[in-house]
């Protein structure tokens, strides 16, 4: 696309891993002092058969997450595994040529619009209890996020970016924006939004809203809503000749483009404190290839899949 973060299926952010959620053994054993397997064996031979070796007590994931300070805590989880996107019309499988596709893509659809309302409805009514759907205010986040986001970005505005960012996509942006030559200025605009039956005459759509606990982790949760976001977007840069605030500058004619976005935000929960939204960047609608997910097979209660997710959720921290 001709927006300032190029065009593709997700950002190239290289993701750090979560900060120690997680005991690193591995490291622990390598200080351990070296013995001989003469000398084990010896030390093995005098150890009486019923002598047991009290493990020191670990501490829980919730003191783990209460030591941890906030701006240390993982915020790069990735895309909610299962997450269905629907594509555009043009983009789907043809009825008549694939029809079986196309009408696994229309019944997933369904079915995964009515899992997604019942597992955040669980997740805010339930499982956290009291907590509000916020079902108007999504489009109205992503609509301000959006530009904020582009414009922080082409200004090279790192506080605003680390604000409303997560901190993958966050450095990755600033990172760019440092590697620019010296004395470019960069241009974005947000021309109008293109509004039609698939962004309900909008310009932004509601493609997905997920929600689900962290396990072992009590009162905290994430939740995920992914936006098609269709607009018409400029872009320009210039370039300043030579050094002062007066100097002449070289600029480039601005390019307007087309553009179909699918903007992920996140909402984090960590031990009953709610953070507010950030972006965490960019997706790709779900293709033919993907149905092959387990996630997306057929005859698994939402319950199973529930489950499933929480568990690769608690491999990501």
């Amino acid at each position: 696309m001709a927006s300032l973060i190029p065009k593709g299926p997700l950002l190239s952010v290289s993701r750090p891993h979560p900060t120690g959620l997680s005991l690193n053994l591995a490291t622990a054993s390598s200080q351990c002092r070296q013995f001989s397997l003469s000398s084990q064996r010896s030390v093995l031979q005098r150890m009486p058969e019923t002598l047991s070796v009290r493990q020191p007590a670990q501490p829980s994931m919730k003191s783990k997450g209460k030591a941890l300070p906030r701006s240390e805590l993982p915020q790069d989880i990735g895309v909610l595994p299962g997450t269905f996107i629907r594509p555009l019309w043009r983009d789907l499988p043809s009825i008549f040529q694939q029809p079986k596709e196309r009408l696994r893509f229309e019944w997933l659809w369904v079915k995964s619009g009515v899992q997604n309302f019942g597992s955040l409805f669980l997740y805010c009514k339930i499982q956290v209890k009291g907590l509000p759907l916020r079902l108007r205010e999504r489009r109205q986040v992503a609509r301000e996020f959006h530009k904020r986001m582009y414009s922080a970005f082409a200004d090279g505005d790192a506080a605003t970016l680390r604000k409303i960012c997560c901190t993958g996509l966050a450095n990755n942006l600033i990172g760019r924006v440092a590697s620019r030559p010296k004395g470019e200025k960069v241009t974005w605009s947000l021309d109008k939004y293109l509004r039609s039956p698939s962004t309900f005459f909008t310009g932004i759509r509601v493609v997905s809203d997920r929600a689900t606990q962290i396990p072992e982790l009590p009162d905290s949760g994430v939740r995920q809503v992914v936006l098609r976001i269709t607009s018409r977007q400029s872009t320009g840069k210039a370039q300043r000749q030579l050094a002062g605030d007066n100097a002449p500058t070289e600029k480039s004619p601005a390019k307007q483009q087309d553009c179909t976005e699918y903007i992920v935000l996140q909402k984090l929960r960590w031990l009953g404190e709610e953070e507010g939204w950030r972006v965490w960047g960019h997706t790709m609608p779900t293709t033919i290839e993907d149905l092959e997910n387990p996630f997306f097979a057929a005859g698994i209660p939402l319950a199973e899949r529930l489950e499933a997710m929480k568990e690769i959720m608690g491999a990501k921290k």
